[in-house]
């Protein structure tokens, strides 16, 4: 219990960081980004939707409730 709670709290000060600005432009290249590619991953989807014969499903979008 000791051992998780310390690699919990280095694990939670480690986590952040001070950028400096100059470092900033580095960071938001469009290597660093978690879609590098949004035109791509947008044409995979439509050919999926084509081929499945179904479209939407692949993003979270609205609470559930039936509004739009």
């Amino acid at each position: 219990m000791r051992s998780l709670l310390i690699a919990l709290l280095s694990l939670l000060i480690t986590s952040c960081a001070n950028v400096k600005q100059i470092e900033r432009g580095r960071l938001s290249s469009k290597i660093m980004q978690l879609n590098p590619n949004p035109e791509e991953s947008v044409f995979l989807e439509e050919v999926n939707s084509y081929r499945e014969g179904a479209a939407g499903g692949s993003a979270s979008v609205g609470g559930g409730c039936g509004c739009n």
